[in-house]
């Protein structure tokens, strides 16, 4: 279920509610008002394979030909 970023339009707070899609916005656990979602970023949830081969360490071997390129090795 996604998660949602809500404001109450009468007490300001600020709260995060979990719901369907199609479900109505809920009121506010505050106070019980009405409330207006509000933008958030969206959640990027990682842990495949390319993320994995990303996070490896770098392999032991320079490979720039052994000092072509003016590092010392």
């Amino acid at each position: 279920m996604p998660t949602y970023d809500y404001r109450c339009d009468q007490c300001n707070n600020n709260f995060s509610a979990m719901h369907k899609i199609a479900e109505p916005a809920p009121a506010c656990p505050n106070c019980g008002g009405s409330v207006q979602k509000q933008l958030s970023a969206p959640a990027v949830h990682g842990g495949g394979a390319a993320a994995k081969a990303s996070s490896a360490p770098a392999p032991a071997v320079h490979g720039c030909g052994a000092g072509a390129c003016g590092c010392r090795h």
